[in-house]
């Protein structure tokens, strides 16, 4: 009976170990499962964006297509829902969305786009805000963006033939990119609201045409909004946005324009794009001449007129809402103000991350004050005396960096003979067995920096038996 019943309790033992090793695999197995956790679809008039958010990093097979023009991708180790999930989209760039649980495991996901549209897949990296995603970005045909935009140019010489000024309205942020939020606050709604009132303001008085880059929940890249401003012969651009900083006793409206620092970069990417022989600013042509100076002397130009259409702007603000108060006129290097086509400003609605600033930003009075000081601002700005000069402090920042960059040039080329002359001057030798660099530099009587200098030897470098190394001339 004793025996019966160790062989049932060893039995009993050895079932549990393999439940608990299938247990085990199963739970491993389901933890290294992804889930696409949420789908979500942007849309403006030249571009759309369908988003896949993963729990995790998927692996996407490359895209193949179908004789009827589908298109699909597989994500392995992926679940969603059961069976066939369909989309009807039905707009101008994408029919139909399905993504379908395969038997073999992971998801396929199917997508018809219209016609003519041009469509790439990618996976986005997760980051502090953003979980890995699957994009799947669609542009409008080339035909219809070449007719769209050839109609947008007939207008504008005709708005400019009447004298009309063009002012473009930067709505920050939009789709996947929310900016920042707080206090009830969600930036990129904010800016759209705020853009959408300073062009019903514009839209009232005739001597103008305002143009928003976005209309609708939807992001734009930044070098593409300054872009949009240069296409429609923009005599100003306004980028707006909330801020935000985690010192909740930071307050007030900045109005910021191009500083030298981001200038001097862009003047860089500028004459690059000019020697490859590309279009400069959205299609526009190239820049005084496509040389450096003639560049950085445009710059400078569109900079002195940017600081004072910033002052305008700033001294409408800094009296539009009680108890919101004006930080000033400040420089930054923000991609969107590197235009050498127009005056560009920037303005900070006040911060969200502040309770006497947020509970302005959120009212309807607070809102349509800013609104109206922003288009007050530019009309003083375009119907006033403009100053036409350059941006001095600009021109010698650029002078010292060129000074900096050819000293540095020189050291450099100083530094490169020397060495080609302590080459000349020394003599090889093959390190034995137990060499150091402490002890070959002894028995050649040679410093042992200087005997790392001529061999290029960091600090931690050690000997190696049978290599060949330089020896200083003495």
């Amino acid at each position: 009976m004793m025996v019966s019943n160790t062989k049932y309790s060893r039995s009993l033992m050895m079932v549990f170990a393999v439940a608990t090793i299938l247990l085990g695999a199963l739970s491993q197995a389901y933890a290294q499962e992804l889930r696409i956790t949420d789908i979500r679809f942007w849309q403006s008039p030249e571009e759309a964006q369908i988003v896949l958010e993963m729990s995790g990093v998927p692996r996407v097979s490359p895209v193949q297509s179908l004789t009827d023009g589908t298109i699909f991708f597989d994500i392995d180790k992926t679940s969603f829902r059961p069976g066939r999930q369909n989309y009807p989209l039905n707009n101008s760039f994408v029919q139909t969305l399905s993504v379908q649980e395969r038997v073999r495991g992971g998801v396929r996901v199917f997508l018809k786009p219209a016609e003519g549209v041009l469509n790439r897949t990618f996976v986005l990296p997760a980051n502090s805000n953003k979980t890995d995603r699957i994009v799947i970005f669609l542009s409008e045909p080339a035909a219809a963006a070449e007719a769209r935009r050839n109609q947008e140019v007939e207008e504008i010489s005709r708005l400019k033939a009447g004298n009309v000024k063009i002012v473009v309205i930067d709505p920050g942020h939009g789709g996947e990119d929310p900016g920042a939020r707080h206090n009830g606050v969600i930036e990129k709604d904010f800016a759209l609201q705020m853009g959408r009132l300073v062009k019903a303001y514009f839209d009232r008085d005739p001597r103008y045409k305002a143009i928003l880059t976005r209309n609708g929940d939807y992001i734009i890249p930044l070098e593409r909004r300054s872009q949009i401003a240069a296409h429609n012969g923009a005599d100003v651009f306004v980028s707006i946005h909330g801020n935000y900083n985690s010192r909740r006793i930071i307050q007030g409206i900045e109005v910021y324009y191009e500083s030298p620092k981001g200038a001097s970069g862009e003047a860089e990417r500028l004459l690059v794009d000019s020697e490859n022989q590309q279009d400069v600013v959205g299609g526009v042509g190239s820049v005084a001449g496509s040389s450096k100076q003639g560049i950085v002397k445009k710059q400078a130009e569109v900079m002195f007129l940017s600081r004072q259409f910033a002052e305008k702007i700033a001294r409408r603000l800094g009296v539009a809402v009680p108890g919101l108060a004006l930080r000033g006129v400040k420089r930054a290097g923000f991609k969107v103000l590197h235009s050498t086509a127009m005056p560009s400003i920037l303005v900070e609605l006040g911060y969200m991350s502040n309770p006497s600033d947020v509970v302005k930003m959120r009212s309807a009075d607070g809102k349509t004050r800013m609104a109206q000081a922003i288009y007050l601002g530019v009309r003083d700005f375009l119907e006033g005396n403009i100053q036409r000069g350059y941006d001095a402090g600009y021109i010698s920042y650029v002078k010292r960096v060129e000074e900096e960059k050819r000293a540095r040039a020189e050291r450099l080329r100083r530094e490169k003979e020397r060495r080609a002359r302590n080459l000349a001057n020394s003599r090889p030798y093959k390190v034995k067995k137990g060499d150091s660099v402490k002890s070959v530099a002894t028995k050649f009587k040679v410093g042992i920096s200087e005997l790392r200098d001529l061999n290029q030897f960091g600090k931690k470098r050690s000997l190696k038996s049978g290599e060949v190394i330089r020896i200083p001339g003495r």
